[in-house]
């Protein structure tokens, strides 16, 4: 009997953006403390990752990521800061076309709850987080549908919270950046 191999019609498209909290407010120190007009960032500082996808055309690891998926595809964002929300915070609140074809239907926002989410165990035995520990956590993800081809340029912003007195994390302000996506004919 001969092997046969069945492509997914769909694709899930994850992708993760870490910010670098240190360099953003460094360069850019005054920022909008207006959601709707978050400020303009250069393409440096913010690192896209994306796995899933059809292919990456360029810029993986970069701010200027541009990969390729088809109509249908599910494509999500989740984002972080570089010390994983710890000290600053990023929370993504808004994706959005600004030039170009309209490539994705509407992101929406999605929340996820899990009871049994596992953490370091901060009084492990061997000093090394092991075995680590369940608690209830919940993430987020801006998740669209890829409706048609063409090449989209939409922008990604963020808040971004930081550290106040070692407990507290507080907005600093809001940003975004303009990535693509191409979705071949």
């Amino acid at each position: 009997m001969a092997d046969v191999s069945l492509a997914a019609s769909t694709a899930h498209i994850q992708i993760l953006a870490v910010i670098d909290t240190e360099y953003i407010k460094a360069t850019s120190p005054n920022p909008s403390k207006d959601w709707k007009k978050p400020t303009g960032l250069a393409h440096i500082g913010q690192f896209l990752l994306v796995t899933g996808s059809r292919g990456v055309i360029s810029g993986q690891g970069t701010a200027d990521l541009e990969f390729r998926a088809y109509p249908g595809d599910l494509v999500s964002f989740t984002g972080t800061s570089i010390q994983d929300n710890s000290d600053d915070a990023v929370i993504l609140y808004n994706i959005a076309r600004y030039s170009g074809d309209e490539v994705f239907n509407p992101f929406q926002y999605n929340g996820v709850t899990r009871n049994g989410a596992v953490q370091p165990n901060l009084e492990s035995p061997d000093r090394n987080g092991l075995p680590a520990v369940q608690r209830v956590e919940s993430f987020a993800s801006f998740d669209s549908r890829v409706r048609q081809s063409g090449r989209e340029g939409f922008g990604i912003s963020f808040g971004l919270y930081t550290l106040v007195g070692g407990q507290k994390q507080e907005l600093f302000g809001y940003y975004w950046w303009d990535p693509y996506i191409t979705v071949p004919a």
